[in-house]
């Protein structure tokens, strides 16, 4: 009897540590869990800012993608996928593959309008930038057509958040496009573009992954206009 009593108590023992084991490992797992969406996403926006080519950034716009999949209730991964889209249209001439990317950008700004907890000054300041692409892709049909949607959404996103220096950048150089254009003058445009330099440098973002992008833009309108910037 004694023997049989040793054999349980060992195996109750044993059970124990099983069971606390496995909620050790399942505790582990859920802090992973946890951390993995900002994780994913802070190691996919480091890859991209250090690509120097297209189809690099082509190939990381598909993680983001992938990212979104994963955490369908998280917007910034879509966000970055938009901006994305939104840039290289900027930036390539064929006609096709431009239309491809403003088309994927208006897709991924009317998903952005189901998910929660956004930052409305953000996405308000994406939409401006869609609307300033689609004018830059041809500026003599789309200038009447999207001037004021632009105009209209970098001031709603200023006014919902003064301290954020993206739409105030973003503004700014679309006033000094429209400058040139209307063959008028914008004296004021290095002044201003120096304070938005102040704030851009003073935001702090929550976390590593919220929007912080804008100094690149600045600097090269700053080199275009103002002043040469020693590399």
């Amino acid at each position: 009897m004694k023997i049989s009593i040793t054999i349980l108590t060992i195996m109750m023992s044993f059970m124990s540590c099983s069971s606390l084991k496995s909620q050790t490992l399942a505790s582990q797992t859920v802090k992973e869990t946890e951390v993995t969406f900002e994780d994913q996403l802070s190691k996919t926006l480091t890859t991209i800012n250090n690509i120097k080519s297209i189809q690099g950034i082509y190939e990381n716009i598909n993680k983001l993608k992938r990212i979104s999949t994963m955490y369908p209730n998280e917007w910034l991964s879509d966000y970055y996928v938009a901006l994305l889209d939104i840039k290289l249209s900027m930036g390539i001439k064929d006609k096709k593959k431009k239309r491809l990317l403003l088309d994927e950008a208006k897709e991924t700004l009317v998903i952005l309008k189901t998910k929660e907890n956004t930052i409305e000054s953000e996405i308000l300041t994406l939409k401006g930038y869609y609307y300033y692409a689609l004018i830059a892709e041809n500026p003599e049909e789309n200038g009447q057509l999207y001037y004021k949607d632009v105009i209209g959404s970098y001031q709603r996103a200023i006014a919902i958040d003064k301290t954020n220096p993206r739409p105030i950048l973003m503004l700014t150089i679309f006033k000094k496009k429209m400058s040139k254009f209307m063959e008028t003058d914008f004296p004021n445009f290095c002044s201003q573009l120096a304070k938005v330099e102040e704030m851009l440098k003073n935001s702090k973002p929550k976390n590593e992954v919220e929007p912080r992008w804008g100094i690149k833009e600045l600097k090269r309108k700053q080199k275009e206009h103002c002043f040469t910037i020693s590399e």
